[in-house]
């Protein structure tokens, strides 16, 4: 059996949901999509239009596949395209929308929905064998990524080799966040075995902003609709146990990155209290460097915010790229462990340097994330023992001003004894002589939890 729609899309449309709703009978074994639109480009330039579908069925979401070529699914009980969920048919009401990220001018867009189904069921795949090793396991720092995408959106690794390529570069953990969808994490758990701890997670892929959802791996809206705010929905996020991080705040937008820049009003930060600063390789245009300024910002307005790092990994990354990855303090190398250490902000951002840092007073001494009463302070960070570049400076800052500076070298001592006021805080940085950073830490904070909010 077959349906068609067809249609026309213009400037107007860009930032909605178009729905087209059909009803399914019993005895369904797989349901069969195809989405075409005409023409892919406005004509002019190199950025084409931006459109994919999403299939919902009458128990909820069936996945989509965000910014990908192929937008033609096929869904099954035991088998679905990337991007789609496996399941039964259900019998009733089902929707396939069209997500309009992106129409430039002149508009005028033509578009095509098949919509097929049969009652023969697709095979089910092969179960993936577990990737061999052990993990890392008890108290102590762990390092990872926190942000990445495989084909199943719009990245261009298989689960397979998103995997390998998180175990080649020594990492810990590994998080997946594909656009809008969880249906490879599945197979991803099923590889890793113990070899590597698994985040499960979700980029929340808006036409106003980019969001994680860290330590699920079940779906959640993406969409914020009419009475809906992403406020609301981050909130809702944070209660049921799983961490919100703003994404990339400061990339670039429309319509070189469609959503990709921070708009949400409700969230500047609102309630979210985790932001991506570090994003993809490091290089001086305004993305990471901005995400920087406002995590100091949202310090300074008194915000207990945390600090992440995401390579946003699409592909295996080119020569010369510097990324950056998270070091994370948690009592064990498990998903629950993991994701207290990151909600506390017990880490910090590095391409290679690794230390340790504390500040003292009123007889106590902690780390990132944590608390001291105002008065005066001790603050000490060590260097591991290990390859540096030559050009590379380690600095004490003060509220987002460097009061302290020192050429780094392996196993070097950073030591400062300052005076801080309720509401101050602190973080350490590496640099190189042009200015481009190296490491981030997390803050530690004075005045006493109640002076944050």
């Amino acid at each position: 059996m077959t349906l068609t729609f067809t249609g026309q899309l213009g400037l107007d449309h860009m930032g909605t949901h178009v729905p087209h709703g059909f009803i399914l009978p019993e005895g369904v074994g797989t349901l069969r999509l195809r989405f075409t639109h005409d023409p892919a480009h406005p004509g002019s330039g190199d950025i084409p239009h931006q459109l994919s579908i999403s299939v919902y069925g009458p128990n909820g979401a069936r996945g989509t596949r965000h910014n990908n070529a192929d937008q033609s699914p096929a869904i099954s009980t035991h088998h679905a395209s990337p991007g789609y969920l496996p399941g039964k048919i259900e019998a009733g009401e089902w929707r396939v929308e069209i997500d309009v990220h992106r129409i430039l001018p002149p508009g005028g867009v033509t578009y095509r929905i098949e919509v097929m189904w049969n009652v023969e069921e697709l095979p089910a795949p092969e179960t993936p064998q577990p990737q061999f090793g052990e993990r890392k396991r008890g108290a102590g720092w762990y390092k990872g990524d926190l942000h990445g995408h495989t084909l199943h959106s719009d990245g261009r690794l298989t689960v397979e080799e998103y995997l390998n390529y998180s175990l080649e570069r020594g990492f810990d953990f590994v998080a997946l966040t594909d656009h809008n969808t969880t249906s490879a994490l599945p197979e991803l758990l099923s590889r890793a075995g113990e070899a590597i701890t698994i985040i499960p997670g979700e980029e929340l892929t808006t036409y106003n902003g980019h969001a994680l959802v860290l330590g699920t791996p079940d779906w959640v809206d993406w969409t914020v609709r009419d009475g809906h705010t992403m406020g609301a929905r981050a909130r809702e996020i944070a209660e049921d146990g799983k961490v919100f991080v703003i994404a990339h705040p400061k990339s670039e937008g429309h319509p070189f990155c469609t959503g990709c820049r921070w708009a949400f009003a409700d969230l500047l930060p609102g309630v979210a209290r985790h932001v991506e600063v570090w994003n993809g390789p490091w290089t001086p245009c305004p993305k990471n460097p901005g995400g920087v300024a406002l995590f100091y910002q949202w310090l300074n307005q008194g915000y207990r915010m945390v600090a992440t790092c995401g390579t946003d990994t699409h592909r295996l990354a080119g020569e010369g790229q510097r990324f950056g990855f998270n070091v994370i303090r948690a009592e064990d190398n498990t998903l629950a462990a993991l994701l207290d250490g990151l909600r506390t902000g017990e880490s910090y951002i590095t391409s290679g340097p690794l230390l340790a840092a504390r500040a003292s007073g009123s007889g106590q001494s902690v780390t990132f994330g944590d608390c001291l009463p105002e008065g005066e302070i001790t603050a000490t960070c060590v260097l591991d023992d290990s390859d540096l570049a030559d050009d590379l400076t380690l600095s004490l800052t003060h509220c987002g001003t460097v009061i302290a500076s020192a050429s780094c070298a392996s196993g070097m001592e950073l030591t400062e004894t300052l005076s801080t006021s309720s509401g101050d805080w602190i973080t350490w940085e590496i640099r190189d002589r042009a200015g481009q950073l190296h490491m981030i830490t997390n803050a530690i904070r004075f005045g006493g939890e109640s002076a944050w909010r």
